[in-house]
């Protein structure tokens, strides 16, 4: 069986600069915020800038707040559970089979386990929320 909750992914922009990304991964550790995904950087989405999937958003705002990291919010999904082969194909089908439009997806699947990231359109985070709540 899986799991699903609505996340909230930060991005944050760094100076191009040796060390910067280093320097921000050992503040995260130090102020004991867990992040559950951590990538970066990309171009063409909302905007270039690394991106930050904390466990516990609310504590992510505390701490960008205190070391004065500007950020931006989007919505994601994370979908968790054991794996059995077909699971991204069945889960890709049934949102595209509502219609909605998926903006971004990070699939993985390690030690019998997988994991999916789903980001979609603003429009569109509702619907899905619902239909992860049924499936």
């Amino acid at each position: 069986m899986s799991h699903w909750q609505q996340l909230t992914e930060f991005v944050v922009r760094l100076p191009h600069r040796a060390g910067e990304l280093a320097r921000l991964t050992a503040q995260l550790r130090a102020a004991k915020v867990e992040i559950l995904s951590y990538y970066g950087p990309t171009e063409g989405r909302s905007a270039d800038g690394f991106h930050i999937i904390p466990a516990d958003a609310e504590q992510f705002r505390e701490f960008a707040a205190k070391i004065g990291l500007g950020t931006w919010e989007e919505s994601c999904f994370h979908i968790t559970g054991e794996y059995r082969g077909g699971d991204l194909v069945g889960t890709l089908d049934a949102i595209s089979q509502e219609g909605i439009n998926i903006q971004f997806v990070n699939a993985f699947e390690f030690g019998g386990h997988m994991g999916i990231l789903i980001w979609v359109d603003d429009a569109d985070v509702d619907r899905l929320t619902k239909l992860l709540s049924v499936v």
